[in-house]
């Protein structure tokens, strides 16, 4: 059984299973950075009389538009300003609701996720000894699991028809893991083979728990805070953190829990909070630039993978060889042709390429390069930008499935 070096998880997803959150009142601050005349001393600066004289006409958009010369400044003295604000938090409303999971069934529901599911969400022919050799449990706990993730409506399993116990499986709500907030996405983590291996060693259900809710408000913390390079750090009140664990999980319980593991995470606890900082290989940001690397290199050596099968299909010259190369293409969604020109992307096309199949899938991304050959380059029609026709398949794609 082979598992992706990188899988999407849903965060909606990821929150049910460990537990909805007890609704709460979040307060945060937020507010532009403000320029300080005074300490970069503007007085004297050309723009910020530019900016005077035009304030002093009426014109202030115009002045606002001059205004962002001062943050290429080598003199410009920034200073945050803070505003704050609440927001309810209803997580049920926000995610749906599903019953919470015990250790090994979220172990398993993380598993599937690294098993390369099509952009639908469906995985083939998995075998059951492996599954439960990569959880560390008997097989007839396997197939525990399965009847409570399906009952519950995480996924959904059959016998795979082809070999004695091997299942199909189906995730129902992987096709909506890319989707903006706007279309009814509810956003994903981005989850690595070391850090699944990490979660799986894991015994108790409460560390897990905490684990993977900290995982979650890190990557929250990430995303939104764009510019820091550094990777993030957040505090949670215990208070909060009781929110979705049992009544009887109090500031001790969910210490001594968090303790038990410090594998994904550098903690640090105080009276009222504990502190996740997440330990620099698991970083979103350093992942993602992994990711991108590690899926760049698979798409090149897929393209290679074609384009050999393309020049031996050329030159073929007896039937059965040719027949042969032609069942290949047929797996590889290449049309026969009389003639095979090759493919030819550039390293802007694969990093373009490379960044589609983070958002939707590597499977994705081989089906739009199939289309790319099939209905432009063998019909010699012309493509500017690859990424962007690749898009516009994958979207089309997309939106024909859900209408379907």
């Amino acid at each position: 059984m082979e598992l992706s070096s990188f899988a999407r998880i849903g965060k909606g997803v990821l929150t049910k299973a460990i537990g909805l959150q007890k609704n709460y009142v979040e307060v945060y601050s937020k507010g532009p950075d403000v320029l300080n005349e005074c300490q970069s001393n503007c007085h004297n600066c050309i723009i910020h009389q530019k900016k005077e004289e035009l304030r002093a006409l009426g014109f202030d958009e115009e002045a606002d538009k001059i205004h962002c010369f001062c943050h290429t400044c080598p003199s410009a003295v920034w200073e945050h300003t803070y505003t704050e604000e609440k927001r309810y938090i209803n997580e049920k409303n926000r995610y749906g609701y599903q019953p919470t999971l015990k250790g090994n069934a979220i172990k398993l529901l993380l598993l599937y996720h690294f098993l390369q599911p099509d952009g639908h969400g469906f995985i083939k022919d998995v075998s059951i000894k492996e599954l439960a050799d990569a959880v560390d449990c008997t097989a007839a706990t396997i197939a525990a699991c399965n009847d409570v993730l399906q009952d519950y409506g995480y996924c959904y399993f059959c016998n795979s028809g082809i070999h004695d116990r091997y299942i199909n499986i189906f995730l129902p709500e992987y096709k909506d893991y890319h989707k903006t907030a706007a279309e009814g996405g509810r956003g994903y983590i981005t989850m690595s083979k070391d850090m699944l291996s990490d979660l799986c060693m894991i015994e108790s259900l409460n560390t897990l728990r905490l684990n993977l809710k900290g995982i979650l408000e890190v990557d929250n913390a990430s995303y939104s805070d764009v510019q820091n390079d550094t990777y993030s750090s957040v505090t949670s009140q215990y208070q909060r953190l009781r929110g979705f664990l049992p009544s009887y999980c109090k500031r001790n319980v969910i210490q001594k829990a968090l303790e038990q593991n410090d594998a994904i995470f550098d903690l640090t606890f105080d009276e009222h909070n504990v502190t996740f900082k997440i330990r620099e290989k698991y970083a979103q940001k350093n992942l993602r630039e992994k990711m991108l690397e590690d899926t760049k290199e698979s798409l090149i050596d897929h393209v290679d993978h074609i384009n050999t099968v393309l020049c031996d299909a050329a030159s073929a010259k007896h039937p059965e060889e040719k027949e042969r190369l032609d069942t290949i293409l047929s797996m590889l969604d290449i049309n026969p042709s009389e003639k095979y020109p090759s493919l030819c992307f550039t390293l802007a096309d694969y990093e373009d390429l490379a960044s589609l199949a983070l958002q939707y899938s590597l499977r994705m991304v081989h089906m739009a390069v199939s289309q790319i050959y099939n209905k432009y380059i063998l019909q010699n029609r012309p493509v500017e930008k690859i990424g962007a026709l690749a898009r516009t398949i994958i979207r089309r794609k997309s939106v024909f499935f859900a209408v379907s």
